[in-house]
């Protein structure tokens, strides 16, 4: 029998291959990690690199990261400064649970004044194309609800909605791409306050708000029904859904 006894698994030659090499590189990143925590380090580019490393050792699917960056802001070791980047670096790259809008509002609620009106400034620049005199500019979200019938599968409700685009035609082939019964996309005015996060230099023009549920100020003005994609079959569909929505 080839089978190696393990811990309390039984692993075959090649998963304990696997194993140890996901082991190496974990520990690897978490003694950088201590490191910069014991140096009190706000080096953002450094934190950035351990936890990229962690990212590329368990791969996007996995919220692996985001459950280490979580432990590490409870234990007050992440800095201020560099809270509110490293998280949405791994929103980014890797998953993360629905924990996510706690944590994030936990961080808005303590970034330092100084590094909020740098973020601002930024923003205000990065986004002068799409701001009024008073700050103000149009986002919208591609929805839906109970796709296929399944309740817990439903879109997340406008109130607790954060994920944005600047660009109606994403937010409409978003909302319509995973043949839901029912598909809608949101026009909301929203101002520069609400933002976290944009990057306008992708085609799909993201940005993230703060959402309703935790003091987001953002104003739906036009709720209406999307265009159905007749190119899609709904077997199609369905699968292409529970591959990047389902948790399996």
């Amino acid at each position: 029998m080839n089978d190696i006894e393990f811990g309390n698994n039984i692993l075959t030659p090649d998963e304990k291959v696997l194993t140890d090499f996901i082991k190496t590189r974990t520990d690897k990143a978490l003694a950088d990690l201590e490191a910069l925590a014991a140096a009190g380090s706000n080096d953002q580019a450094a934190w950035s690199s351990a936890f990229t490393y962690l990212t590329k050792t368990y791969g996007r699917d996995s919220d692996e990261p985001f459950k280490w960056y979580k432990y590490y802001l409870r234990e007050n070791k992440i800095p201020a400064e560099v809270a509110l980047p490293l998280l949405i670096q791994i929103y980014m790259d890797s998953t993360v649970d629905q924990g996510f809008v706690n944590i994030m509002a936990r961080v808005i609620r303590r970034e330092p004044e100084d590094v909020r009106e740098a973020r601002l400034k930024d923003l205000r620049n990065d986004m002068a194309a799409v701001l009024d005199e008073e700050g103000h500019f149009t986002a919208y979200r591609g929805s839906f609800e109970k796709p296929f019938g399944i309740y817990d599968d439903a879109s997340r409700p406008i109130e607790k909605a954060f994920c944005f685009t600047l660009e109606p035609s994403v937010a409409e082939q978003y909302a319509v791409c995973w043949f839901p019964k029912t598909a809608k996309v949101y026009t909301v005015s929203a101002s520069l306050e609400d933002v976290v996060w944009c990057n306008m230099y992708d085609e799909e023009k993201t940005l993230i708000l703060m959402p309703q549920s935790k003091g987001g100020q953002f104003k739906v003005t036009e709720e209406k029904a999307a265009a159905p994609d007749q190119s899609q079959n709904k077997s199609s569909a369905l699968a292409a859904y529970h591959a990047n929505f389902v948790r399996k």
